[in-house]
């Protein structure tokens, strides 16, 4: 036989101990149960963020063509409930571009309301830029973003380097902040990236 042999122990414990060992595996199960729960809430704000900037930079580039739709539909406008925040929280759980921009323009009315808030809300960040502390910089910021998207003629990367006397690394700095800054004006609260 092997030097080594293993010899079975049968070890008994009293009741208070075995529910001593319950309490702290049910602690120890809560315990990880709440921090797989937190992670996995962190992840889908995370990925909440995401989209309502990804959707931000999406109506941003089609708006041009979202304003036309809306005045130009051959299809009159009908009253709707449904408000801009509404319909942006319905554009969260798409994920495809063509089919959010689609589903927006199925409707003149709701194409209208969407163009409506975001006009607005331009509005709201031009006048929260030139009462800014930062004034120039945040005047800055508005004007990149509207040369970039909102003129009646938008300027490319590079024409608006120019016309700013920044660098291109700039502009892409100032669009991302802006956007940051309409994203939470666009969708409200919830478009806060708080870290």
């Amino acid at each position: 036989m092997d030097s080594q042999t293993t010899e079975k122990v049968l070890v008994t414990l009293t009741p208070v101990q075995l529910k001593d060992i319950y309490e702290k595996a049910a602690a120890i199960g809560a315990k990880e149960a709440l921090k797989a729960f937190e992670q996995e809430r962190k992840k889908e704000y995370s990925s909440r963020s995401d989209r309502r900037l990804r959707n931000t930079k999406l109506l941003l580039r089609n708006y041009h063509m979202l304003k036309e739709h809306a005045q130009n539909s051959v299809f009159g406008r009908t009253q709707m409930e449904e408000s801009a925040l509404d319909i942006l929280e319905s554009m969260m759980t798409m994920y495809d571009n063509e089919v959010i921009i689609e589903s927006i323009k199925r409707s003149a009315t709701r194409t209208a309301v969407i163009v409506s808030h975001i006009e607005t809300m331009f509005g709201l960040y031009e006048a929260y830029c030139d009462k800014s502390q930062n004034r120039d910089i945040d005047m800055r910021r508005y004007e990149v973003i509207w040369d970039m998207y909102m003129a009646a003629d938008t300027l490319s990367v590079k024409e608006i380097a120019e016309k700013q006397h920044i660098s291109k690394d700039t502009v892409y700095s100032d669009l991302r902040i802006a956007i940051e800054r309409l994203t939470a004006l666009i969708f409200g609260v919830d478009g806060l990236n708080v870290h």
